[in-house]
C-alpha cells in the first residue's frame, strides 16, 4: 500500500492497486459550477474516490453558469452567483432550456470540513476560480470587472448563463480587478490549506479585449503585443500574488499561449499533446488529462440510447487503453510528468445517478492506469471486472451496464452533439503543430 494513503479509511475496490503507485497524482476534477452538489454528496464521491487510490480532488467552483465559494469580502458572488433561472437541456443548436431553477453554494465552514474529511481519507482537495474567462457568473454580481464599462456589461449579463459552451464574457484588466480577483484567492486560501490553487486560464475569449479601447491602451502601456500576451499577463498577477502567500497555481494549457505567467505552475493539459509538451519544456511540472481518454462526460458509445451524446466515444474499453507515456513521448514529458486526472464536467449530470453512470465503471480501469501505468492488459481486467462491478453494488452506485444504459438512464429525446474521434485528433495535431515555434526555456 502507498505511504500517501489511509489505510483503514475507505474499503478498497477490487482493483489491482498493488505496491508504490507510478503516479504520484492521482485526480478527479469535478465541476460542481455547471451542477452544483451539496456536501453529503460530495462526501460520498470523496469516499469513492479514495477506494480507488485516487489522491486529488480539483474543485471546480465557479464558471459562467454560477458561484459557488463563499467570499465575505463581496458577498453578491453567491447572492447572485449562486442562482440561474433555467438551465440548456441538451447540447447544440437543437437545445432549449429547461424553465427549472439551479442553484446552490457552500460556505467556507462547510468546505473547510471537506477538507478536513477529505484529507482523513487520503486526499487533497485542489479549488479551482476559474479566471479570466469563464466569468459571466462574477459579472452578473459585479459588472464593474467585465469590459465596456458597468453599466454595458450589465446590460448584457443580468445572471448566471442559463446556456452551456464558451462564452465572449471575460473579464476587464483594470488593477481594480486584478485587486478583487486577488481578495477572491485570499479568502480561498484560507479556506484550503493545500499548496496548489487552480487559477483556470483556459477558454478565454479575446473578442472584447479585441473591441475594447480600453483594453487596447492596457494592452499598450503594459508593453504586450497581443491578448494572449494580456491574459498572462493577468495570470501572472495573480500567480505571483499567490506566491506571496507561498502557494502555487495550477492551470488549464491555455494559459502558456502568451507569456508563460508563472515558472512553477503545474500544467493540467486537456488538449492532449498540446500543453503536455510545451509546458514540459518550459519546465513545468505537468499533469495529463487528455480529453480523447479522461473527459467522462464524453459519450461511452455511438448507441443512440447513451444520454445526450457529447464528445468522442470514450468506452470503458478506450480509457483501459490510455498510455499516458507512450514510447514517442520526449525526454522532457517522461521528467516532468507528475500525474494523471479525469475530468468530469457536469453540464448534463444534474443529478447524482447521472455523475455516477458517467463516472463508473470508467473510473476503475483509469485508477489502475494512474495506479500502475498504462495500457491495461484488458483480458487481466475483464477478469476483475465483474468482481469490481458487485463491489459498485454494494456500495449503490448507478453505473452504467456494460451492455448499454438501462431505460431510466437514457434521455430519450434529449439532443446532443457526438463528435467524431479522427476529426479530434488531427484538431488537436494542428494545435500541436502551431505551438512548436513558441520561445522555450529548456
Amino acid at each position: 500500500m502507498s505511504r500517501d494513503m489511509n489505510p483503514g479509511a475507505v474499503e478498497r475496490a477490487p482493483l489491482a492497486l498493488d505496491g508504490e503507485p507510478r503516479f504520484a497524482w492521482r485526480g478527479v476534477m469535478l465541476d460542481v459550477a455547471r451542477r452544483f452538489r451539496p456536501i453529503p454528496e460530495l462526501e460520498r464521491f470523496v469516499d469513492l474516490l479514495a477506494a480507488h487510490g485516487v489522491n486529488v480532488l480539483q474543485l471546480h467552483l465557479t464558471d459562467d453558469q454560477g458561484w459557488r465559494f463563499e467570499v465575505r469580502a463581496y458577498p453578491r458572488l453567491t447572492e447572485i452567483g449562486r442562482h440561474r433561472s433555467a438551465s440548456q437541456l441538451g447540447h447544440g443548436q437543437a437545445s432549449t432550456l429547461d424553465g427549472v431553477p439551479h442553484e446552490g453554494w457552500y460556505t467556507q465552514h462547510e468546505l473547510r470540513g471537506l477538507v478536513r474529511y477529505a484529507a482523513a481519507r487520503g486526499i487533497r482537495i485542489v479549488p479551482e476560480i476559474d479566471v479570466p474567462g469563464h466569468a459571466r457568473a462574477i459579472l452578473a454580481a459585479y459588472p464593474e470587472y467585465g469590459v465596456g464599462g458597468a453599466a454595458a456589461v450589465a446590460e448584457r449579463v443580468t445572471e448566471p448563463w442559463t446556456r452551456f459552451g464558451i462564452d465572449d464574457e471575460v473579464l476587464n484588466v483594470e488593477e481594480s480587478t486584478v485587486a478583487f480577483v486577488c481578495a477572491v484567492f485570499d479568502e480561498l486560501c484560507e479556506v484550503f490549506d493545500g499548496e496548489l490553487v487552480g487559477i483556470g486560464g483556459d477558454e478565454a475569449q479575446k473578442t472584447r479585449w479585441r473591441g475594447d479601447p480600453r483594453t487596447q491602451q492596457l494592452l499598450v502601456e503594459r508593453g504586450l503585443a497581443d491578448e494572449e500576451e494580456l491574459q498572462a499577463w493577468f495570470l501572472g498577477r495573480i500567480a505571483g500574488h499567490l506566491a506571496a502567500r507561498g502557494r502555487r497555481v495550477i492551470g488549464w494549457d491555455e494559459m502558456l499561449e502568451g507569456r508563460d505567467p508563472a515558472p512553477d505552475a503545474v500544467v493540467a493539459s486537456w488538449r492532449g499533446p498540446v500543453g503536455a509538451e510545451l509546458g514540459a519544456r518550459l519546465g513545468h511540472e505537468v499533469v495529463l488529462c487528455p480529453d480523447l481518454w479522461t473527459y467522462f462526460d464524453y459519450r461511452q458509445s455511438d448507441d443512440p440510447a447513451e444520454p445526450i451524446p457529447v464528445g468522442t466515444v470514450l468506452a470503458l474499453e478506450d480509457v483501459a487503453a490510455f498510455d499516458p507515456l507512450p514510447a514517442s513521448s520526449s525526454t522532457a514529458l517522461r521528467k516532468r510528468v507528475i500525474g494523471l486526472q479525469a475530468n468530469v464536467w457536469t453540464e448534463h449530470l444534474d443529478t447524482r445517478d447521472r455523475l455516477d453512470y458517467a463516472v463508473f465503471p470508467r473510473l476503475g480501469a483509469f485508477a489502475e492506469i494512474a495506479w500502475n501505468g498504462g495500457p491495461l492488459d484488458w483480458a487481466s481486467f475483464a477478469e476483475r471486472l465483474p468482481g469490481y462491478l458487485a463491489w459498485l453494488d454494494e456500495q449503490g452506485v448507478d453505473y452504467r451496464p456494460l451492455d448499454g444504459p438501462r431505460a431510466e438512464q437514457q434521455r430519450p429525446g434529449v439532443p446532443g452533439v457526438p463528435r467524431d474521434r479522427a476529426a479530434r485528433i488531427a484538431e488537436l495535431e494542428r494545435l500541436t503543430a502551431s505551438l512548436r515555434s513558441a520561445p522555450v526555456v529548456e
